[in-house]
């Protein structure tokens, strides 16, 4: 029953992040009107708005209008709901765990597929985010101690999170004479710093610098990227904010395999 209530959720979630990558970075609303056709404008029905299962149905194309249907849709939800069944099979933590990293991973991947396409970073999203992680804070199992505790702790990691990245931004700003830092990678990681503590702040960041550095090093090789050329580093945030939120103790195994290898060649 979990992994099919998992799987009708990572459906229906990855549907509504459809609706919020094609819409919030045009200013229009998520809730009215009803999903409709890009190419025609006409509403599409219930029957045929079913996820993945309308997008074969329909061959990839309008009802109406016969325009082709972007395979992104098709793959948001798909990914999505594989990724709740995984979250339901092999994270060892308690029903409000999964739900709670099933949540994250919604606002995560939308926010990431919107950064890579668009450069923005909704504030509908990120400071949604925020407020749901200091709401949920009580109950939050990344956090310990009383709910008191929590609290604060997500409400001090939130942040304290914005003001090092308003400071880094600051600093980059006046090092690079351009701006270095969005403002929506300021208010993710305010995000991030509310839902998992403070390892949603040095997680993220440590990450998503490695993982963000390599991917411009790479892209520069393949002459995919110029030198100086923005790399949106809101995928690579929200990377690095859902590793430690899946494996929370990633870093510190890191860290300690690390200076084990290095203890045991010393000793040789």
């Amino acid at each position: 029953m979990l992994y099919l209530i998992s799987a009708f959720m990572g459906l229906a979630l990855g549907s509504f992040a459809n609706v919020c990558i094609f819409r919030l970075p045009k200013g229009k609303s998520i809730v009215a009107p009803r999903s409709f056709c890009p190419s025609c404008g006409k509403t599409i029905s219930a029957i045929h708005n079913i996820p993945v299962l309308s997008f074969f149905l329909l061959r990839r194309r309008c009802f109406h209008c016969r325009a082709p249907i972007s395979w992104r849709y098709c793959i948001v939800e798909s990914t999505m709901a594989i990724v709740f069944l995984l979250h339901a099979a092999f994270v060892p933590g308690p029903l409000i765990q999964i739900l709670y990293l099933d949540v994250l991973t919604f606002f995560l991947l939308t926010i990431s597929i919107i950064d890579f396409e668009h450069l923005i970073i909704p504030d509908e999203l990120s400071l949604s985010l925020a407020v749901m992680g200091l709401a949920a804070s009580f109950s939050n199992p990344y956090l310990e101690g009383t709910p008191a505790i929590k609290f604060l702790h997500s409400l001090l990691a939130g942040l304290g999170g914005c003001g090092l990245m308003l400071g880094v931004a600051w600093l980059g700003e006046k090092i690079f004479k351009k701006e270095a830092l969005g403002g929506g990678d300021v208010k993710l990681i305010l995000a991030t710093g509310a839902c998992l503590g403070v390892k949603g702040i040095y997680g993220p960041i440590m990450i998503g610098s490695l993982a963000g550095g390599l991917a411009g090093l790479l892209l520069l090789g393949l002459r995919k990227k110029k030198m100086g050329e923005t790399l949106p580093f809101g995928p690579f945030l929200s990377l690095g904010a859902y590793l430690l939120a899946l494996f929370p103790n990633l870093l510190t195994a890191l860290f300690n395999a690390n200076l084990y290898s290095f203890i045991s060649l010393d000793n040789l």
